[in-house]
């Protein structure tokens, strides 16, 4: 016989197996970013469209879980994916080039919109590199768009190294500085900043090219909330690596809590 206890306890184990297992594709609009909805599909695709592709299988093929409904919206959607291997080498570049020269360098990490491929694209303009701080060139598709860096290329990141303080009367700081904080609030993106110093404990990599530090980083969100130390750039034997793709597939879903490392 069941007891109403062991009813009780079985029905939650049904309810959170059901919640960790719910599979479905989820929609963003290729302009804004923002999260549309999910279909009625058995993938757990994160996927870009077009918000009037979304509109007219509302209007027209009876929503985004009916059979006809789905086909629409993968045919005219791309399935967002992520080169984590070409992202993680592009930051120990910017790593390693702002320690060597003593001037902050940046990598855009960007969503290609007409093709759903996630990855990082260099800045490669030497007269906006400072030992300060750095300029960000961006610009808007429509309105409520998020920024764009290139044709198709919306903002997700940036990351940037600090490098090493050279007045005597200051120290580095390891953090985002106070105009990262700015800069990522008035953008709506995060902002990564890469402790591109010498510190005592920093080791070299056997992950990236010879003389490469795994380096600490640290991240400030769009609401201006600061994480230190959330991972590194390529460690040794990849311990406490800080994976790009894995956070930005959660913060385009509205999944990500970050675990400090």
């Amino acid at each position: 016989m069941i007891t109403k206890y062991c009813l009780f306890i079985t029905l939650i184990c049904l309810f959170s197996f059901n919640s960790v297992y719910s599979y479905k594709d989820y929609y963003i609009d290729r302009v804004t970013g923002e999260e549309l909805g999910s279909d009625g599909s058995k993938t757990n695709n994160l996927r870009v469209i077009d918000i009037r592709e979304w509109n007219y299988v509302i209007e027209e093929k009876g929503g985004p879980r009916s059979i006809s409904g789905i086909q629409e919206l993968h045919k005219n959607s791309y399935v967002v994916t992520f080169d984590e291997n070409q992202i993680q080498k592009e930051v120990q570049r910017i790593a390693d080039d702002t320690m060597k020269e003593g001037l902050e360098n940046q990598v855009f990490i960007v969503l290609n919109v007409n093709n759903g491929k996630v990855s990082a694209v260099r800045d490669w303009i030497p007269e906006l590199k400072t030992n300060k701080e750095i300029i960000i060139s961006t610009y808007s598709v429509g309105r409520n768009s998020a920024p764009r860096v290139g044709e198709g290329l919306m903002l997700l990141g940036q990351l940037h190294g600090h490098p090493k303080e050279i007045q005597e009367n200051k120290r580095n700081v390891r953090s985002v500085s106070g105009f990262d904080i700015e800069v990522a609030k008035e953008l709506g993106v995060t902002i990564f900043a890469v402790d591109a110093f010498s510190s005592f404990d920093v080791f070299e990599s056997r992950k990236s090219k010879k003389g490469s530090k795994s380096l600490h980083i640290h991240s400030v969100g769009k609401d201006g909330k600061t994480k230190n130390f959330i991972g590194r750039t390529f460690g040794k034997k990849g311990v406490n690596t800080f994976n790009f793709s894995n956070y930005f597939n959660l913060i385009l879903r509205r999944e990500y809590r970050v675990r400090i490392l």
